[in-house]
């Protein structure tokens, strides 16, 4: 995969962060806050969101 760019890692820890504060199961074991759980399930590879990439379209 390619590397993320940091809009595409921006939004995927603020959408997953989101969702852990509302309830969503974490994926790694800390205990500490959302964004953070966010963080450290992107750094595993374990975070369940990957970025929509859109071809350019030239013309």
């Amino acid at each position: 995969m390619e590397k993320l760019t940091k809009f595409e890692v921006a939004r995927i820890l603020g959408a997953r962060s989101l969702q852990i504060s509302e309830g969503a199961y974490a994926l790694v074991d800390v205990k500490d806050s959302a964004l953070k759980i966010a963080f450290k399930e992107l750094e595993e590879k374990k975070a369940p969101l990957k970025p929509i990439r859109r071809r350019k379209i030239e013309g």
